[in-house]
């Protein structure tokens, strides 16, 4: 009995860890991120695994990242990839802050 529930309970955390990757990809097509973003590859916006790879280990990359998300760049200065800005919420569709960390967290895992 006792390996049964080890066994559900890992199961459990399997599928909670998938539903977590599920939902960071469904709301990146659900807010339009991949308008302008691609797993693999540049379109206009970096790569999501390029971003996981250039802030890997960084302390303060998740909350830097989410408010560029959520707010968009500053208007000066503010460049996280060359030369290209996040555009502002009134030039894209708006993510709230609880969506922006999902989305990191599930980039960042990229």
């Amino acid at each position: 009995m006792k390996k049964l529930w080890i066994g559900v309970f890992a199961g459990l955390v399997m599928a909670s860890g998938s539903a977590r990757a599920d939902e960071g990809a469904d709301l990146a097509k659900a807010r339009e991120c991949m308008s302008c973003h691609a797993l693999d590859k540049e379109v206009v916006g970096p790569a999501f695994k390029s971003v996981a790879k250039k802030y890997k280990g960084k302390a303060q990359a998740e909350d830097m990242l989410v408010k560029t998300v959520v707010k968009g760049s500053p208007d000066a200065g503010g460049f996280h990839w060359g030369t290209k800005k996040m555009p502002s919420p009134g030039a894209r569709v708006a993510v709230s802050e609880d969506e922006a960390r999902v989305l990191v967290r599930w980039v960042l895992a990229q």
